[in-house]
């Protein structure tokens, strides 16, 4: 423990010292998402643009630097994330492990946002991203974030999915920090269009999953769905809050090939969003999902199982689970500020899953952010997650994060 506590100290005196030094600012933590400027389909006056000498194209090159630091007490799988889907159980020789400290930049993240208004009128974007977070490849390699088109009121391409929504969630370190968020990137086609003042409706056509299906007896064939998932959902929006009811349904499909059973299933989910300022500082935000065979979809089982099994009788059962998250965030003065994420889930009947399956779990984020200037900020997070299986066995973790970051 003394040891700990040392190592802890030592951090902390390492990353302030590093902040202090840099005469940077702040990122506000909510750009480019919907409704900010950034996110609008202006051609010349979004922020940062400039025009590209001797054509009609506008651009900006975007993105941060970010460096985190992080002490996990328990040794508690990745070292870049808190993911509850690799909380070892006690008893187990994971649960052994002991505590390790992490550096890591694979958050740093950049991109380009070009924009023209075209012969007809109407205001052509296209924006790609790129960060560094694919944990099956090394650390300096880049991962593709986002690449579409967004023409008028229709985005072609890979960006969030219709029922993903950050503004449900405060300003967490953790990369997982979604913890209960249904939805996450996706190849798609959408349709988004404002109806009423505050009120807007989307559609979207997108890439089905290809790993949903678990097929604990290795019976013959493969995943191979045939139709895209189909989505739909409704905003409200405001200048104090928002709120978002959505739901989506998918093909399941496994393929034997002439070998192994052939069977499909509908899945499907809904979800329900909100954010509202309750106070000049304090705001408050929330995600609830329910869905059926499309557990892979929800973040918090990042690593663990699938939302379907394949049975021994060939069919396909679908598995519940129920997500809730809520969170906040406080304006304790001009340069700092406190959020919370708390992320609960729980999985109905588990049949034809082995005894070690997660089953259901918590996991809370608390921070307090130091922002520099209008660039950087700095901050210091705690984090913690519990983990119960079918068999009851029980795991928990905890770590300490830390980071430094820069926008452009």
């Amino acid at each position: 423990m003394k040891y700990n506590r040392i190592l802890f100290s030592s951090l902390i005196v390492v990353l302030t010292t590093i902040s202090a030094s840099l005469n940077v600012l702040a990122q506000n933590p909510y750009s480019q998402l919907r409704g900010s400027e950034e996110d609008s389909l202006m051609t010349k006056n979004f922020p940062g643009a400039w025009n590209l000498p001797g054509t009609d194209l506008y651009m900006k090159i975007g993105g941060y630097f970010r460096i985190d630091a992080i002490y996990d007490f328990n040794g508690a799988g990745s070292r870049n994330q808190l993911l509850i889907g690799q909380i070892p159980v006690e008893g187990t020789p994971e649960a052994d492990a002991g505590p390790f400290f992490n550096m890591h930049v694979r958050e740093t993240r950049f991109n380009l946002d070009i924009r023209r208004t075209t012969g007809l009128g109407r205001s052509l974007k296209f924006f790609i991203e790129f960060d560094f977070f694919d944990e099956s490849l090394k650390s300096g390699q880049p991962r593709l974030r986002h690449a579409f088109v967004k023409y008028g009121n229709l985005v072609i391409g890979q960006t969030w999915t219709n029922l993903s929504d950050l503004r449900v969630f405060p300003f967490i370190m953790d990369f997982s920090a979604g913890d209960a968020l249904f939805g996450g990137r996706s190849v798609q086609i959408r349709w988004e269009q404002n109806f009423k003042e505050h009120w807007q409706y989307g559609v979207s056509l997108e890439m089905p999953e290809i790993d949903g299906i678990y097929n604990p007896n290795e019976q013959a064939g493969e995943i191979m769905p045939v139709l895209p998932v189909f989505s739909a959902r409704l905003s409200n929006n405001r200048d104090n809050g928002m709120l978002m009811f959505g739901a989506q349904v998918e093909q399941l499909r496994w393929y034997g090939r002439k070998q192994g059973p052939t069977a499909t299933a509908l899945s499907w989910g809904a979800v329900f969003n909100g954010r509202q300022t309750i106070t000049q500082r304090f705001y408050a935000t929330w995600h609830a999902s329910y869905n059926r065979g499309m557990a892979s979809q929800i973040l918090i089982f990042t690593g663990s199982e699938q939302g379907a099994v394949l049975t021994p009788s060939g069919d396909l059962h679908l598995d519940e689970a129920i997500t809730l998250a809520v969170g906040g965030g406080y304006q304790l003065s001009k340069s700092f500020s406190a959020n919370f994420a708390l992320a609960q889930f729980n999985r109905g009947r588990l049949d034809f899953r082995p005894d070690d399956t997660l089953k259901k779990g918590l996991m809370g984020h608390a921070n307090i952010m130091w922002t520099i200037d209008a660039s950087a900020m700095t901050g210091i997070e705690y984090a913690w997650g519990n983990r119960n299986n079918i068999d009851n066995a029980k795991g928990n973790a905890s770590r300490i994060q830390a980071m430094i970051k820069y926008a452009f």
